[in-house]
């Protein structure tokens, strides 16, 4: 499974960022892409422990099942409700925000492997769980905007 562990991935990835520009239109979604790249460096910075969301209490078996099939199986489901705490990072300036994101996803790959934060759905995250997660997250909304 592509990761953010590799520098082939993350390199590509960040090609890809570099291509998007404030005024790029999403093909689906409600975001446009100052808000997106926000969205992305919440969620990168929620996969390093610096922001924490409050668990959505789901049972064991669901969130097992769901974890594998999310991280491993299906593709990122488009028009996917977002978690509100990760919509709260307003825009600011988009070369800095797209630096964020840039640089957050540099931070995940570096994480040592081990137990990562918990994520709100999926629960305890090993650091390699979250690097497929978030290599998955960042492809979905690079291709929401056609990059």
């Amino acid at each position: 499974m592509p990761s953010l562990r590799s520098e082939t991935v993350r390199n590509k990835l960040i090609q890809r960022l570099q291509h998007l520009t404030p005024a790029s239109t999403a093909q689906w979604g409600k975001f446009d892409a100052p808000g997106m790249l926000c969205h992305l460096g919440d969620t990168l910075a929620m996969a390093l422990g610096d922001t924490h969301l409050p668990s959505m209490n789901a049972n064991r078996m669901q969130r097992f099942l769901l974890k594998y099939l999310f991280l491993y199986v299906v593709p990122m489901p488009k028009g996917l409700p977002t978690a509100g705490g990760l919509l709260s990072s307003p825009p600011s300036n988009f070369e800095a925000d797209r630096r964020r994101v840039m640089e957050l996803i540099e931070r995940l790959a570096a994480v040592p492997r081990a137990l990562g934060p918990e994520h709100p759905f999926f629960g305890p995250l090993t650091n390699d769980e979250w690097n497929v997660l978030q290599r998955k997250h960042t492809d979905h909304h690079l291709r929401q905007f056609g990059r």
